[in-house]
């Protein structure tokens, strides 16, 4: 009973070996695999990204700012003789030509003195012609030696002091005259009444506010410089104005007057451009946003896709090789879809233009070298 109990377990032995061996030979192999594995997926996780060199390019130097929008011209009219108002022949919005009749003021009375002033001219005119006539008769007579000389003294002073009465008289009657047609007072402009500040019936004195009117062809614009862009302010200069009551449109000018000095608190310099409105479409008052066309410059461009922008810092990625580095530039202008790179990006570096959202840096990725349009 013995023996029989002893031989399982001696069958048992060699079959335990024999696992035992087995396992210690796969263990190798499964370590090689795994590390084969990891390599594949490191492999695969390197990200491919598309790099581009900058594009070297002339582009517009502009500047941009905020301004408005002013009249022409802008005219108070008043009067020059007092008086109450009999007529006023426009109101506020009207559209006003050189010359239109604007404002009718009492004028009665200065008729008056104008059939007065022209009456009296007359009686002088009449006295001149006897006067005249005396002094040519007493002239022959002195000749004739048949006056003394006071007689022919007396006939010439009585005819200067005619002359002057005539020449009075006229001045007179064209004073008055003038003042009846001062009662009618004319627009000095084109343009439009802004305001109306008198209505019929109303005495007013000499120099009385009656309307403003305001010339709107062209407007002008006003609007501050930094002092930094001083340099490029010149006469002639284009300018752009676009302004919120007409969205997407877009008017031209040109710069007219340049300030004196440069403002010591905002250090901009005021500037003032002519802005034609053949449409009547600007107004005066308008906000006005501006972008001056300073000149041109040569300039280093990139696919806007290769800018990264967060908390107001623009940034790129430098591909040097396999590794990417962020680095902080400046921006400037846009144009289509390219950006231009002011600061901070050299003409022979590459830039990543894709997949910037999962760019880190000094993180290794696979370049693919594109052009850049």
């Amino acid at each position: 009973m013995n023996v029989c109990r002893s031989r399982p377990l001696t069958l048992l032995l060699p079959l335990v070996s024999l696992l035992t061996l087995s396992g210690c030979q796969s263990a190798p192999s499964e370590a090689a695999k795994t590390a084969e594995q990891q390599a594949q997926t490191a492999a695969q996780e390197i990200l491919a990204v598309h790099v581009a060199k900058p594009i070297r390019r002339t582009v517009q130097r502009t500047v941009q700012g905020q301004g408005a929008l002013f009249a022409k011209e802008s005219v108070q009219i008043s009067n020059k003789q007092p008086g109450y108002v009999d007529k006023v022949l426009v109101d506020f919005g009207d559209r006003v030509r050189v010359g239109q009749l604007l404002v009718e003021v009492e004028r009665e009375e200065l008729e008056l003195q104008v059939d007065a002033a022209d009456s009296a001219l007359k009686q002088a005119q009449a006295n001149q012609t006897r006067a005249k006539g005396e002094h040519e008769r007493v002239q022959q007579l002195f000749l004739e030696e048949l006056v003394p000389p006071q007689r022919r003294d007396t006939a010439e002073a009585g005819h200067k002091v005619a002359d002057a009465v005539v020449r009075s008289a006229e001045k007179a009657l064209a004073l008055t005259q003038k003042r009846l047609k001062d009662t009618h007072i004319v627009s000095p402009i084109n343009g439009f009444v802004q305001q109306r500040f008198t209505n019929p019936g109303e005495y007013v004195d000499k120099g009385a506010k009656l309307l403003e009117l305001v010339d709107v062809h062209p407007l002008k614009l006003r609007t501050p410089i930094s002092e930094r862009y001083v340099r490029f302010a010149k006469v002639g200069l284009p300018m752009r104005v676009q302004v919120d009551a007409l969205p997407g449109e877009t008017f031209t000018g040109t710069l007219t007057r340049i300030a004196a000095g440069v403002d010591h608190a905002s250090r901009s310099l005021l500037v003032e451009a002519e802005i034609p409105n053949p449409d009547d479409k600007l107004r005066p008052g308008y906000f006005a946003h501006v972008t001056a066309v300073m000149g041109e410059e040569p300039a280093l461009l990139i696919p806007r896709s290769g800018l990264y922008r967060y908390a107001g810092v623009d940034r790129i990625f430098i591909a040097t090789g396999t590794t990417v580095t962020s680095r902080e530039v400046k921006a400037g202008v846009e144009e289509g879809d390219l950006v231009e790179i002011a600061e901070g990006l050299a003409e022979n570096e590459q830039v990543a233009i894709s997949a910037l959202d999962r760019l880190a840096d000094g993180m290794t990725v696979q370049p693919q070298l594109v052009e850049a349009k």
